[in-house]
């Protein structure tokens, strides 16, 4: 039996492993995933690195939760100063003041390796029930691998922290088993929470191609942030975060409604094709990238927030939930709220 099953390898649940293993605790982290990062995200397109999930870090609020100095000092991050413009609802762009912004040039999935050391953790797994024990929990799982022979259909652990988006999260806790005061009062609190679905598009441009902006004074990286835009969030020059590139490469995030009429579409083709030719209007040459893929994010950005650093109940205090959901919607947030977690979990097994 492990002394704590984690479920999910994002940033809150990687904080939750890395501290309860500091202190000496058995623990197991388990991801439906190949990679590790949740929305720390990267892909590789034959030789090129692009960042799908999680643009950037930002400086912390709380110096003492912050990687950032550990991340700088190892080469793992460096500082990132593009042009940065904000797009107004009717297609306007006004320049903005310059930001602290830190990105991984292998790409932001580097920060979650870094973050996973030493860490035990079964990939391609995906909880599917939880059973009460009588001194704990039981996971059960699917292997998502190529291979399930030999593979662990099931783990027992003392204590259970969730660490994956509320609905996942939700949808867990109505396979208990047992139904309890503790479950109930854990599902009614995470209904509150809500998330904004995103359409990622990734386009790539011949190094010969131009990928400025009319708007550009200079002639490096350039980001848009489209907060009020009824289509575009955000868009960037994702390669310019990269030594020497193979090639350019644009990322684009939908608006939360443009996803909402998008997500269930089974073919995402057209729908990336509409988002570049809403970008166009800011640049023509982005209507006809080299290549394109497109990414949904049913659980992009954290629309409502729990209102709370950890999902716990006084009445079940071996389970938990972290995550960005908890408390606000960004980096600081999860890694925030998997220390809690951590703290919690140690206290119920006290």
């Amino acid at each position: 039996m492990e002394d704590v099953v984690v479920i999910g390898a994002g940033l809150s649940g990687l904080t939750a492993a890395q501290e309860l293993h500091q202190l000496g605790y058995r623990v197991l982290v388990v991801d439906k995933s190949r990679g590790l990062g949740g929305r720390l995200a990267t892909r590789r397109i034959g030789a090129t690195v692009l960042d799908h999930g999680c643009r950037y870090l930002q400086p912390f609020a709380d110096l003492e939760l912050s990687p950032i100095p550990a991340l700088l000092a190892s080469g793992i991050l460096q500082p990132w100063q593009p042009e940065g413009f904000e797009l107004s609802a009717d297609g306007l762009l006004t320049a903005m003041s310059p930001q602290d912004l830190y990105v991984a040039p292998q790409g932001m999935s580097a920060v979650a390796k870094a973050m996973a050391s030493e860490l035990t953790i079964q990939r391609h797994w995906l909880a599917t029930r939880l059973t009460p024990l009588s001194q704990g929990w039981q996971v059960e799982g699917t292997w998502l691998g190529e291979s399930e022979q030999d593979k662990p259909k099931a783990f027992a652990a003392r204590a259970v922290v969730l660490a994956i988006p509320a609905p996942q999260a939700a949808a867990l806790l109505h396979t208990a088993a047992q139904r309890s005061a503790g479950i109930d009062d854990l599902l009614h609190q995470i209904q509150r929470v809500g998330f904004d679905a995103v359409i990622t598009v990734m386009a790539g441009y011949g190094p010969d191609r131009s990928t400025r902006l009319a708007s550009q004074e200079r002639a490096d990286g350039w980001m848009i942030a489209g907060n009020s835009h009824p289509t575009l969030r955000w868009i960037a020059l994702d390669s310019s975060k990269r030594a020497d590139p193979p090639e350019s490469v644009i990322v684009l995030h939908s608006s939360a409604a443009f996803a909402a009429d998008a997500l269930d579409q089974a073919n995402l083709e057209p729908t990336g094709q509409t988002l570049l030719a809403e970008a166009a209007h800011l640049g023509a040459w982005m209507l006809s990238p080299d290549w394109m893929q497109v990414h949904r994010w049913r659980y992009g950005f954290v629309r409502q927030a729990l209102g709370a650093p950890i999902l716990a109940s006084p009445k079940l205090t071996n389970l938990v939930g972290c995550g960005d959901w908890c408390s606000g919607s960004g980096a600081e947030d999860a890694i925030a709220s998997g220390r809690q977690a951590a703290a919690a979990v140690v206290t119920a097994l006290s």
